[in-house]
């Protein structure tokens, strides 16, 4: 944004325990509800287990490491996947017009945590424990969220949201290391890359852990982009687009994006972000009535952030029909 732009930040936003949705309480499970279905975000409270805030800062250590390296031993880990592997800064589209993304990415997909090998670079395996075990804690936290969900919608049996995220079937759930960084110091040139373009998640929920603004939502109630306060201890927890389409648009799935303050990107920004997924054969269907399995919403969209002037004239996917077509060309 520009320099002489105000900052908005978001007031509105819910906090929730974990430790009192690890308890089963009743109340905090039904502010859990009303965020989900009027914010579609919310602060989820970590400070209750050490060890997990310990393994975030032990997370961004090992992300630094990595992306600190040279382009060229990096892309050693390009497996020209959505799901694993390594991505290059500038393969989408950025959030200002006629700019790329501003972010590199490193992935593990919860298909190698289940195996237990990461198809990577030996210096990347020999992390691969740490990310795991990553992995295993907020699928766990997420999985949880989902349990409360369904119980406080009233769903039973095959109805409930988890019984569409099974470990016995296929899924495309990510952990996603993102690295935005900082903007060279030129006065003369605009930058080329920022930021993430506007969008709704590909997930039913998103778990991100960051330490730098840069997150922003359009707010369901001032309709106006506001950004998100980084809360140390605490994650930003998100309801993604096969949630809401699950819940017949009960839960919502909001429109938001990463860019810088002001300008440029003045810091390097680190975020991790955990993406549940539905089983890839789950069934779903759009505003639309169109019936879609999981995977293939996952691939469409995929695609649509590649290149979604040519595969989203209408703007109907890359906001998951959240917006109109006029309104999200803006």
């Amino acid at each position: 944004m520009a320099d002489n732009e105000p900052i908005v930040v978001s007031t509105s936003l819910p906090t929730i325990h974990l430790d009192l949705l690890r308890s089963g309480d009743a109340s905090e499970s039904q502010k859990l509800l009303g965020a989900c279905q009027n914010q579609g975000f919310f602060y989820l409270d970590l400070s209750s287990d050490p060890e997990l805030c310990d393994l975030w800062k032990g997370m961004l250590a090992r992300m630094k490491d990595y992306f600190d390296q040279p382009l060229d031993v990096k892309m050693q880990d390009d497996r020209s996947s959505d799901n694993y592997g390594y991505i290059p800064v500038g393969t989408e589209v950025g959030s200002k017009p006629e700019t790329k993304d501003g972010y590199e990415t490193l992935k593990f997909s919860r298909r190698e945590y289940l195996k237990g090998s990461a198809d990577l670079t030996t210096s990347v395996r020999s992390q691969a424990d740490y990310f795991f075990s990553y992995i295993k804690e907020v699928h766990a936290i997420t999985l949880l969220v989902l349990t409360r969900l369904s119980t406080e919608l009233g769903l039973t049996g095959p109805k409930r949201f988890e019984a569409d995220h099974q470990d016995t079937a296929p899924s495309l759930s990510t952990l996603v290391l993102l690295h935005y960084p900082k903007h060279a110091e030129d006065p003369n040139a605009s930058p080329k890359n920022v930021g993430h373009l506007k969008h709704t998640d590909v997930s039913s929920l998103t778990m991100v852990l960051a330490e730098q603004w840069g997150l922003q939502l359009m707010s369901p109630e001032t309709k106006q982009w506001e950004f998100l306060e980084p809360r140390p201890q605490h994650a930003i927890v998100n309801v993604g687009d096969f949630l809401r389409f699950l819940s017949g648009g009960k839960l919502a799935s909001i429109v938001h994006r990463v860019i810088p303050l002001r300008e440029r990107q003045v810091e390097d920004r680190y975020s991790i972000a955990y993406f549940l997924r539905m089983n890839d054969d789950a069934t779903f269907e759009d505003l639309n009535g169109k019936t879609w399995t999981t995977k293939e919403w996952h691939d469409f969209k995929f695609d649509v952030f590649k290149s979604h002037v040519k595969m989203d004239t209408k703007a109907q996917f890359l906001t998951a029909m959240m917006e109109d077509g006029e309104k999200a060309a803006a």
